[in-house]
């Protein structure tokens, strides 16, 4: 992990006015800067990239643990609610997206950032086999990546329930 800079007035009142917290102190503040397509948001610091959460917690208590991450108890990947947020491990961290439902290990329908159902699956699945269409078209017709339905039609996506 990237160690947090120290942070000059003029970018901390830059943070604090990307940070939504009419909610009150128990809502989650969302950040309204930039957000990565993971859902994480990201502040520039120094020509380099941040993600807000941890640069909140740093604000907040003014270190990171080098062997720990920065987690949300609320499950809000924008998040920046320093209440929302503790330092825990690499295992504590996937015991969590376990319990979440949002971890990789998690196939199809059962993973919650799914976006095809087995249906779908299997009709890219008979479509690539078939050569209906190309990919391109076929991932344009179903709203995915043509990596995506590549990785369909060579087995290495939904793989284990099948």
């Amino acid at each position: 992990m990237k160690r947090i800079p120290k942070l000059h007035l003029t970018q901390v009142y830059r943070f604090w006015k990307s940070v939504e917290r009419s909610g009150g102190p128990q809502a989650c503040w969302h950040w309204h800067g930039f957000l990565r397509p993971s859902g994480y948001g990201m502040i520039g610091i120094n020509g380099k990239g941040y993600r807000t959460h941890r640069v909140l917690y740093f604000l907040e208590h003014g270190r990171i643990d080098d062997n720990l991450l920065v987690l949300h108890r609320c499950d809000v990947r924008a998040c920046v609610n320093p209440g929302h947020l503790y330092q825990g491990t690499a295992r504590e961290n996937t015991q969590d997206s376990v319990r979440r439902n949002r971890h990789t290990k998690v196939y199809g329908e059962e993973n919650g950032n799914h976006k095809l159902t087995r249906q779908q699956v299997d009709s890219i699945k008979r479509m690539c086999a078939e050569k209906i269409m190309l990919q391109e078209r076929i991932a344009t017709y179903h709203g995915v990546s043509e990596a995506t339905v590549s990785y369909i039609a060579n087995g290495g996506r939904w793989k284990k329930h099948g």
